[in-house]
């Protein structure tokens, strides 16, 4: 092994090591550690500079992208668009537990348009909750079909998981480009949960001794207006929304950002017209955009220092001289297929930037193109079931009458897992993961 190929290994391994600890911010072992290892490796100050400012590069538009989108998303949510569509949807359905194992997914995934994790939990849960008691559905299937809608929903453009996969590609508004490719895998999985929710409620009916009823009104009722709830503005905003995103994917020549940036200007203008109450909101939003957006910006120093050093180059080395050629080509997949345990011991953050651009280097000399190992390893669904992933899963069990985070990782594990290499297949089938 070549010194450059152990130091490029070295530093992954810390990274992934300081991150598990939470001993070190995710923005130190993404500027200051790949720096030490620059120097480690006989880089001067100049060459280190140009690393930085390479890799830079290949991540400010993903990061200006999550300026403006996530503001976009949590202020729909906030003026309520996502509550009266939920409202909307309530009123036309008559309640029994396949309903609302299936109402379940579709209030989870409405809820995750914002991209916020920590919004399904705390919508979704508290809202359906009291229905499952009533109907004396098993309380461990719904912060399961939470988690499974939240990880089926984030190849949207402007997830953060989706941004991170953007920044790993050069293609021009990658995450736009990713999302549309995926799309079809991602309708066959939400139609595929939709009828396990179904199925799972189906088998729940056994528990009902007698025949319960609910009204809709009451229903309806357990959704809240507050004071930034703007219903006269629900159809402008609706419209707003969908314009934002046929913009997104009819016209790929634009900057995505701009048009979050465009979007983002006319809604606050349209629903809060106070001058102090739009800097108020302002503040808030880009106070919830730390630490993902620096993190997302300054990962491009870690792609930076493997790439234009020579560590990646000569750590794809290594592995081609330990894996198999016949194995090679189908390392991705394999990886892909075992996202689900393999979350127990990496970050999102660490999945995308440590594991993935060194899959992709290795795949590359096999053919494979690096978006399509971008998609194929993007459902990483064992984060949905790993504290140290998604720390926001404690949430959900607090909500859940407090259930115990092992009672939610044994029921949930094996159906995620099964999920997971059920959308690996689906994906290889329909040509779109090879």
């Amino acid at each position: 092994m070549s010194y450059l190929a152990f130091m490029g290994f070295a530093m992954m391994i810390l990274i992934t090591v300081l991150l598990m600890k939470q001993k070190f911010s995710t923005i130190f072992c993404f500027t200051v550690i790949p720096i030490i290892f620059a120097v480690l490796v006989g880089a001067n100050i100049t060459q280190i500079s140009g690393y930085v400012s390479k890799g830079i590069l290949k991540t400010y538009q993903i990061a200006l992208m999550m300026m403006f989108s996530m503001p976009y998303f949590t202020l729909m949510s906030d003026a309520g668009m996502f509550d009266y569509i939920v409202k909307g949807i309530l009123k036309k359905v008559r309640l029994t537990a396949p309903i609302i194992c299936m109402l379940t997914v579709v209030v989870a995934s409405i809820c995750e348009l914002d991209s916020s994790v920590l919004s399904v939990f705390l919508i979704t849960i508290p809202l359906m909750l009291p229905l499952y008691k009533k109907f004396n559905i098993n309380l461990q299937i719904l912060p399961f079909l939470c988690s499974a809608s939240v990880i089926l929903m984030t190849s949207k453009p402007w997830d953060s998981r989706m941004l991170r996969a953007a920044s790993l590609t050069t293609t021009k508004n990658a995450s736009t480009v990713l999302f549309l490719h995926m799309l079809p895998v991602q309708i066959i999985g939400m139609i595929a949960l939709l009828a396990f929710a179904a199925f799972l409620g189906f088998r729940q009916m056994k528990n009902q001794k007698n025949k319960v009823e609910i009204s809709r009104e009451e229903l309806v009722g357990m959704i809240k207006d507050t004071e930034l709830s703007r219903p006269k503005m629900f159809i402008p905003n609706l419209i707003l929304t969908g314009l934002v995103i046929f913009c997104l994917c009819a016209f790929p020549a634009l900057p995505q950002y701009f048009v979050f940036a465009v979007g983002l200007v006319i809604s606050i203008m349209l629903n809060y017209r106070d001058k102090k109450l739009e800097s108020k909101l302002l503040k808030k939003y880009y106070g919830n955009l730390w630490p993902v957006t620096p993190a997302v910006l300054l990962s491009g120093v870690v792609v930076g220092v493997m790439q234009y050093s020579g560590m990646l180059n000569e750590m794809v080395k290594v592995l081609m001289a330990v894996i198999p050629a016949a194995i090679g080509p189908w390392v991705y997949l394999i990886l892909a297929m075992l996202a689900t345990p393999l979350m127990f011991v990496f970050t999102n953050d660490t999945w995308f930037y440590a594991l993935i651009p060194i899959v992709a280097a290795f795949s590359a000399k096999y053919g494979i193109s690096t978006d399509v190992v971008i998609m194929t390893m993007f459902m990483n669904f064992g984060a949905m079931v790993s504290p140290v992933a998604q720390p926001q899963i404690y949430v959900a069990t607090d909500l859940t009458e407090k259930m115990p985070l092992a009672n939610y990782v044994k029921y949930s594990f094996w159906k995620l897992w099964g999920m997971n290499i059920a959308w690996t297949i689906v994906g290889f089938a329909l040509g779109v993961f090879r």
